[in-house]
C-alpha cells in the first residue's frame, strides 16, 4: 500500500493547493505557447515544488495536449504518474552533483523524445550541483534543443548561481496557510475513512511547518497506530507539541506576573511528557503572533492558527 502523501500528490493543477500564482503562471504559458525551457522552483520543503514538475511534464506530453488539462488517463500522464516514462527524467542533485552526471545528461538530450514532445529533466536540490556541473550546464540552459525542457528545484534559492537563475523563469514556492493544510488533511482522512476531530488535523498541521508532505505523512503515522482513530492526545504524544489553549495560560501567568502558577504550569507540562525544547519554540512563535496582531489591530489570514482561535 503506497504512503498516503504519494496517494494524495496532486495530479494536475486543479489538485495543487496553496500555489494559485505559480500554477495561473504555468497555466497560460502552455495555453499561450510561451513554455519556457528552464524553470526554478523554490521554496521550502513539502511545498508542492516536484509535485508541480511531474504536472508540467504531463501537460506538455498529454495525448491531448499541450494542454493545460492533461487527461491523465493516456500512456504519457500516466507512465510520468508511476515514474516510468522514458521522457521525464528525475535526478537527485545531492547524489548526482557531478559535472560526470551533467555530461551524461547533455550526451543523452541530443536524443529526441522516446514517446512524448519533450524530454523533461527534474533536478531535485538543484543548489547541490557542484559549481563545475553548473558552468557544464550554462550552455545547454542557454541554447537547449527544442524538445528540451529543464526544472531545476531547490529550497535554497541563494545558492543558485546567478547565471543559472537568470536564464531560468524562478517561481518562488510559499508555505500553505494552515486552513489549506487542515482541508487538505481533513479530504485525506475522510477518503481513507481516518477518525480525526478538527483540532486534532490543526494540531498536526502546525506541526508540518508549511510540508504538505510532512502533514499528509504524520496523518498516515497517526492513522496506523491508532487504527484510524485520531485524536488530540495521541497528537500531542507523537508531535510533542502544546495546545494553544496552554500557551494562552502561559502567556496571561506572564501578565499577571505570576511566576510560581507559570512555573508550576510547566512543571506540570514537564510531567506529562512534554518536550520542554518544543514549548519553547511553540511559545516564541506564539509571542511572536500575539505581537503581531497587537500592533495590526486585528488577525492576519498568514498566521498559522485555527479559527477558534482567531
Amino acid at each position: 500500500m503506497p504512503a498516503l502523501y504519494r496517494k494524495y500528490r496532486p495530479q494536475d493543477f486543479d489538485e495543487v493547493v496553496g500555489q494559485e500564482p505559480v500554477v495561473r503562471t504555468l497555466r497560460n504559458a502552455i495555453e499561450h505557447d510561451q513554455v519556457r525551457q528552464a524553470y526554478l522552483f523554490a521554496g521550502p520543503r513539502g511545498t508542492g515544488k516536484t509535485s508541480l514538475a511531474r504536472i508540467l511534464a504531463k501537460a506538455l506530453n498529454c495525448a491531448q495536449g499541450p494542454t493545460a488539462t492533461p487527461d491523465k488517463t493516456c500512456h504519457a500522464c500516466q507512465a510520468i504518474a508511476n515514474g516510468s516514462s522514458l521522457d521525464v527524467i528525475e535526478m537527485d542533485a545531492a547524489s548526482q552533483r557531478g559535472i560526470d552526471d551533467i555530461r551524461e545528461i547533455r550526451e543523452r538530450v541530443i536524443l529526441q523524445p522516446a514517446e512524448g514532445r519533450y524530454k523533461v529533466y527534474i533536478l531535485d536540490e538543484a543548489h547541490q550541483l557542484t559549481s563545475a556541473a553548473f558552468n557544464a550546464l550554462l550552455k545547454l540552459i542557454e541554447e537547449p534543443p527544442p524538445h528540451l525542457v529543464f526544472v531545476f528545484c531547490t529550497t535554497d534559492l541563494h545558492q543558485m548561481l546567478d547565471t543559472v537563475r537568470s536564464r531560468c523563469q524562478t517561481f518562488v514556492f510559499a508555505r500553505p496557510r494552515l486552513p489549506e493544510l487542515v482541508r487538505l488533511l481533513r479530504r485525506v482522512a475522510d477518503g481513507e475513512g481516518i477518525e480525526a476531530p478538527d483540532q486534532a488535523l490543526a494540531l498536526i498541521a502546525r506541526g508540518a511547518r508549511g510540508s504538505f508532505r510532512d502533514a499528509v505523512s504524520t496523518l498516515d503515522q497517526l492513522s496506523s497506530a491508532t487504527e484510524g482513530k485520531v485524536s488530540v492526545q495521541t497528537v500531542l504524544q507523537l508531535l510533542g507539541a502544546v495546545e494553544e489553549e496552554a500557551l494562552f495560560r502561559i502567556c496571561d501567568l506572564v501578565v499577571d506576573r505570576d511566576t510560581a502558577g507559570a512555573l508550576t504550569f510547566v512543571e506540570e507540562l514537564a510531567e506529562q511528557g512534554q518536550d520542554l525544547g518544543r514549548l519553547v519554540t511553540d511559545l516564541l512563535e506564539h509571542l511572536r503572533h500575539l505581537l503581531l496582531v497587537q500592533h495590526m489591530g486585528e488577525v492576519p489570514d498568514s498566521l498559522p492558527v485555527t479559527e477558534e482561535t482567531r
